[in-house]
């Protein structure tokens, strides 16, 4: 028991292994809180990104593809549940500002500096049953009431159309024909959807003002050659959605897919239109794994280029998951973690250096009581058990107050959150920057178990190597030492 004796008596005569202890403390501690953090927003990421995302996308679609005639092939799979068109484009809105297309000024956006965006056209009969079309209706609602700036969609007509009453509005204030009689007007504009942060200042624009959509497209002519065409069409703002996902929100403006189509020379009351669609939203079986989904999407792939190429040989359609749709910032949010995770590692690493300093320390200032022990009839291993006991003593210490420091911290961080708030106005993690009522934290069991093993150990490594040189000392050099 002299090991034991001797370790605690060191330890306390020494108060520089307090700072051994408190950077491990500091390191396991950082480690699961930081972790725990960044778990927690990459779940509720992973979450709006699931949200704005159908379970598979069939996309890469040859031009001038028709929905018809994927659906008929895509339906026969036993996981299809239901299917979606869209129609994907771009093009520059602009706000109307007096009774003439010309009079109007670039829409100015609240979070980009251009008015540019992508606009996606679908079906909202259809898109309801494979995505949470009304859900991301209602989540831009809530947050526009609770902001005091009201820019949510009222009860929407099939082709996202405003309310007579709001259009009519719209047109008296800018001087536009309107009928004598309110009751015999009807909605003429389809409506448009933009994300909630984009319109979220902006005082000027009201459901029902008009916007002028300024695009481009390229059609070839029976020859062969290739021009562009400058397309507008005009939209009613119909209100704001909001999924979560801020590079969609940001990015897309919601249109209905049939003026869309007319815009872009398919008008379905045309002799010789197709149903243009660029990709297939779809809904599969609810339940499956990603890894089952894969699956599924292999298949939906042979069956759309199978269906294709009978009318368009050479035709390679693909189909993607909802994490494929979104890989590249997925993959950027886990390549921040791990990084994240291996900065602070830095810092359990300057904590064992500094447990494995000061214990170096020790033994070549008690080379003199090492040489007496010897002579006493310590064995080797006694004596290097003193010291690796003193390394077990500080890794134990800082583990466990670490880890339950971390704990405590992680469930009190709202709450740490909002004091500093109402006391300084100062946030950690501010609520306006990333658009969330808390601070989203995750803990990870298997993750805290090896942050507190990987420590531990790391700790009695370093207190080993010190230990051995002790072990070693010749006992009458240890006692002729000054």
């Amino acid at each position: 028991m002299f090991s034991w004796a001797l370790a605690l008596r060191y330890l306390q005569r020494r108060w520089v292994n307090v700072l051994g202890t408190i950077g491990v403390i500091v390191a396991v501690w950082s480690l699961i809180v930081v972790r725990g953090v960044f778990s927690g927003f990459i779940e509720d990421i992973r979450t709006d990104v699931r949200r704005s995302s159908p379970d598979l996308l069939v996309t890469t679609l040859p031009h001038a593809t028709s929905f018809a005639l994927l659906q008929s092939a895509l339906k026969n799979d036993p996981d299809v549940v239901a299917l979606a068109p869209r129609l994907r484009h771009y093009g520059t809105f602009f706000q109307r500002t007096g009774n003439a297309a010309m009079q109007s000024i670039e829409l100015e956006f609240s979070n980009v500096d251009s008015s540019f965006v992508q606009l996606v056209g679908v079906d909202p009969a259809r898109e309801r049953e494979v995505t949470a079309f009304d859900d991301w209706i209602e989540r831009a609602r809530t947050r526009s009431l609770r902001d005091g700036m009201d820019h949510s969609a009222p009860q929407l007509g099939p082709e996202l159309q405003v309310p007579a009453a709001d259009e009519l509005r719209a047109r008296k204030r800018l001087g536009l024909a309107v009928p004598e009689a309110a009751t015999a007007f009807r909605s003429l504009w389809p409506g448009i959807l933009l994300g909630r942060e984009r319109t979220r200042f902006n005082r000027t624009i009201t459901v029902g003002t008009p916007l002028d959509l300024l695009s481009v497209d390229y059609v070839t002519a029976k020859d062969g050659t290739s021009r562009a065409v400058t397309l507008q069409r005009a939209f009613a703002f119909a209100g704001t959605f909001q999924t979560g996902a801020r590079l969609f929100d940001d990015s897309v403006a919601l249109v209905p897919i049939e003026p869309l189509r007319s815009m872009l020379g398919h008008d379905a009351l045309d002799d010789g239109s197709v149903d243009l669609c660029t990709d297939v939203a779809v809904r599969a079986t609810d339940g499956l794994t990603i890894e089952q989904l894969r699956i599924v999407a292999q298949r939906l792939t042979t069956l759309a280029r199978t269906a294709l190429n009978e009318a368009r040989p050479g035709a390679s359609p693909e189909t993607l998951t909802w994490e494929e749709q979104n890989a590249v910032f997925l993959d950027a949010v886990d390549t921040e973690r791990a990084m994240t995770t291996l900065v602070l590692f830095a810092v359990m690493l300057i904590a064992t250096f500094l447990i494995f300093a000061t214990l170096h320390m020790m033994v070549t200032q008690k080379t003199k009581d090492i040489g007496i022990l010897c002579a006493l009839g310590g064995s080797p291993r006694g004596i290097g058990q003193i010291f690796t006991r003193c390394g077990f003593v500080i890794g134990a210490l800082g583990v466990v107050m670490g880890a339950g420091l971390g704990l405590l911290t992680l469930h009190s961080l709202n709450g740490i959150n909002d004091w500093l708030f109402e006391q300084t106005g100062f946030e950690l993690f501010p609520r306006t920057l990333f658009d969330l009522p808390k601070v989203p934290y995750r803990i990870e069991p298997g993750w805290i178990v090896a942050v507190a093993v990987g420590s531990f150990l790391l700790t009695l490594f370093v207190a080993w190597l010190p230990a051995r040189k002790a072990a070693r000392m010749q006992p009458v050099k240890s006692l002729s030492y000054e």
